[in-house]
């Protein structure tokens, strides 16, 4: 099995595939495991355009190669993506009984902020941000088709609004939750601690790595810093590389 995987989806404006993150795993020892998600969750069968676009069977897969009780880091940074993947990612997670930790590396938007609440620990950088927001959709058809669409849609709100509620803060309540969901709400790490159970590292976030979803968000924070998958791939090879380097100059 592949252990690293990059995500392609078609631009539904441009029609072209476009290369919009990847998901990395790392198996550290038979006790721990990393796994890295970088890019749009793009993994729903009736939308692979690619081998690749298949994350929730990929992750089914990796984590049945690791030991039932190994800890496990998920490191995030994804503007999100497919709700019914993310929500199939999210249940992989939580079926695992070790320890699971989940960093916010940059942000994690939309459906990412989902699979995030699957973890026992959440942590995140200094900088780092949390987006909540509606399900969004797309539909073609006569008034019984986007009936169907929105009582659809409604059941994935009362699905992601009770997987948030499983992670908050006592004495937060679903209104508040709902509220913040309606209102498409982007959080700092010092905000979304004051919501949910959340750990800050004062450490300066990685730049969002987002693709075409960041263009369905109505309220993103102006200036937001964003860099290709191919530019993420490239940082934590370049920090990779400098490791070695210095632990060959101790000798070690």
């Amino acid at each position: 099995m592949k252990n690293k995987f990059n995500f392609s989806r078609r631009n539904p404006k441009t029609k072209k595939i476009e290369n919009t993150g990847f998901m990395e795993f790392r198996n550290v020892s038979n006790n721990a495991a990393e796994l890295y998600i970088y890019g749009d969750i793009v993994s729903s069968t009736w939308e692979a355009w690619c081998d690749e676009d298949t994350c929730p069977q990929d992750i089914s897969d990796f984590m049945n190669q690791i030991e039932p009780g190994a800890e496990l880091t998920v490191y995030i940074n994804s503007g999100g993506g497919d709700v019914f993947a993310g929500i199939a990612i999210h249940s992989i997670l939580s079926r695992h009984t070790g320890h699971k930790t989940g960093i916010v590396d940059g942000m994690a938007a939309s459906i990412a902020s989902v699979i995030l609440m699957a973890c026992d620990s959440i942590v995140m950088s200094s900088g780092a941000q949390i987006m909540i927001h509606k399900p969004l959709s797309w539909a073609y058809g006569n008034a019984d088709d986007f009936q169907r669409l929105i009582s659809e849609l409604d059941k994935c709100q009362k699905s992601i609004t009770d997987i948030y509620m499983g992670r908050v803060k006592e004495g937060v309540t679903e209104e508040q939750v709902t509220d913040l969901i309606n209102a498409e709400t982007w959080m700092t790490a010092e905000e979304a601690k004051e919501i949910f159970d959340v750990q800050i590292e004062e450490r300066p976030a990685v730049a969002a790595c987002v693709g075409w979803m960041m263009e369905n968000f109505k309220k993103a924070p102006e200036g937001i810093k964003t860099q290709s998958a191919d530019d993420v791939t490239a940082k934590i090879t370049a920090e990779e590389e400098a490791i070695i380097e210095e632990m060959e100059l101790f000798g070690i």
